[in-house]
């Protein structure tokens, strides 16, 4: 029997004020995988997780995880049912330490030693951590508070975890640090799904994926030459 998908969006319509920005979008992803969201900007890839855990009600459409009907569902409330999301730019909180940082990812989390388990496994997954944890947020490199904002998001232990462009603006040397450490997330039993403008870079998380079109046309296409081909290049790529 063929397992059903871990998260379901069928035919989401959502944008800002009166424009749409996703126009009958579907997608899935099943537990284990590691999905990959790739396209221009204006495609609407941060829309689409925005609307997928609650910041963003859609006027069409729906939202099923784990088998439950989240749409329009308050984002904290979704973090509670194990969705989690990382957004664009490396949000958080700079004058407080790692450590704070991180336990406010875990403030859904009634359970100290829950909350000390997950400090466990994160300082595991990025041992700086754990040696910087009373260092202010603030005062770390791009690449290190791009780590905290990953681990923060895996301290309430997520089914899957969104990531919005994990290696905007990062040197060379944490692309490659990061991109290494979703896929060690992936052999621990996270499921992932990440936004990537970098084409040439997402897909050697695992070589020979398959390669589908994200359904569904956004604005980016409508009304320009060749619209087409700019929808063709919104891409999801599944990792089984």
């Amino acid at each position: 029997m063929t397992q059903a998908p871990l998260l379901i969006a069928h035919g989401l319509t959502a944008g800002y004020g009166k424009m749409d920005i996703l126009q009958d979008v579907s997608l899935e992803v099943h537990a284990g995988e590691i999905v990959s969201v790739i396209g221009p900007n204006g495609a609407g890839k941060s829309t689409a997780f925005k609307t997928i855990v609650g910041f963003l009600r859609p006027r069409r459409g729906r939202v099923i995880f784990n088998g439950q009907e989240i749409t329009g569902v308050r984002p904290d409330l979704v973090l509670r049912r194990g969705l989690a999301y990382v957004p664009q730019g490396r949000i958080g909180f700079p004058q407080m330490t790692v450590l704070e940082n991180l336990e406010m990812g875990a403030y859904t989390e009634r359970n100290p030693a829950r909350v000390a388990e997950a400090l466990e496994r994160v300082y595991a997954l990025f041992p700086i951590l754990g040696e910087r944890r009373r260092q202010k947020a603030g005062t770390m490199s791009g690449g290190e508070q791009q780590m905290v904002a990953i681990a923060r998001a895996l301290m309430t232990s997520p089914r899957l975890i969104l990531l919005d462009e994990p290696s905007l603006g990062l040197s060379p040397k944490f692309v490659t640090l990061i991109f290494d450490k979703l896929l060690e997330m992936k052999r621990g039993g996270f499921t992932l799904m990440v936004v990537e403008q970098n084409a040439t870079r997402a897909p050697r998380l695992r070589p020979g994926a398959r390669q589908e079109p994200l359904r569904g046309a956004g604005p980016a296409a409508a009304g320009r030459p060749g619209g087409e081909a700019v929808v063709s290049r919104r891409v999801i790529i599944w990792w089984s």
